[in-house]
């Protein structure tokens, strides 16, 4: 039986890693609300520690687990020892092959060839598909931006985009995520800032991609704070380049860089493992 719950213990420790780093990346699950608890109480919240406390909550029933079966001496010798070769080879071949499909499938999204599609708010047009150019008012009074700050880091600028007749209190749709600090008029004229100084104006985007509920924890926090009602779900245009396909390389680095550190781990427990039998 040990020697069962061995293996499906390691790989339970894998996924709830795996599982933690999507909670990250995509702001759900434990991870928000471990987030969201600092935010209400202390106005910010720290990564690290909100990393920690949903693994060690996903971690716990594995311990229980350990404890109950008297597997503390298995699994720490096994530690000690380097593990079992096969099993870090196995899960080293699943996590690179999951890298090769998220990595390729990535391409060959893009590189597909999309239509863009305009979107005028204030005709109230909805959008038919997900790459789009929005024209609407910018409510550059309340940009928020969000990021860490420093020499090298640009900040993304977080601005509603509404028809011309909304008025506040009325939901807000729409939500442009971009890092410029400044707009350009594509028919030329006066350069925009992208400040809260700068008086709502007429704008015509870069062509993005929409993400349904994509404003990150933090911002949709902040507006709802400053009293800024958002739509169920608001919908962010993101203006960077490949957000499309930025789930899938990402979902490949990790799984590559994973795949590479079980199959090292692999090798060199086969190796400890001759050295001793010798």
């Amino acid at each position: 039986m040990k020697s069962v719950l061995k293996p499906v213990i390691w790989l339970y420790i894998a996924a709830a890693c795996a599982y933690i780093f999507y909670e990250w990346y995509s702001y759900t699950g434990l991870y928000r609300l471990a987030a969201e608890w600092q935010l209400e109480h202390y106005g910010s919240y720290q990564l690290k520690l909100t990393l920690l406390v949903p693994l060690l909550v996903l971690l716990a029933p594995a311990a229980v687990l350990v404890s109950l079966t008297g597997m503390q001496d298995q699994l720490r010798s096994a530690t000690q020892g380097g593990g079992s070769p096969a099993l870090f080879a196995l899960v080293g071949a699943v996590a690179v092959a999951v890298a090769a499909g998220a990595g390729w499938y990535g391409y060959v999204k893009s590189m597909e060839a999309v239509d863009v599609e305009s979107l005028d708010l204030s005709k109230g047009d909805t959008p038919r598909s997900t790459h789009v150019t929005i024209t609407g008012v910018a409510r550059t009074e309340y940009i928020v931006e969000f990021g860490r700050k420093s020499s090298d880091t640009m900040l993304d600028r977080y601005i509603p985009l509404t028809a011309a007749t909304w008025r506040p209190g009325q939901p807000v749709v729409y939500f442009m995520k971009t890092n410029t600090t400044a707009y350009m008029p594509p028919g030329g004229g006066g350069m925009m800032m992208l400040s809260p100084r700068t008086p709502a104006f007429q704008i015509t985007t870069q062509p993005g991609v929409l993400v349904r509920d994509g404003l990150p924890g933090p911002v949709s926090e902040h507006y709802r704070k400053n009293k800024l009602t958002l739509a169920s779900p608001p919908i962010l245009l993101d203006l960077s380049y490949g957000a499309d396909v930025k789930p899938f390389f990402m979902t490949a680095g990790v799984s590559g860089v994973l795949g590479c550190i079980m199959l090292f781990a692999a090798g060199a427990s086969a190796l400890r493992q001759r050295r001793q039998e010798m």
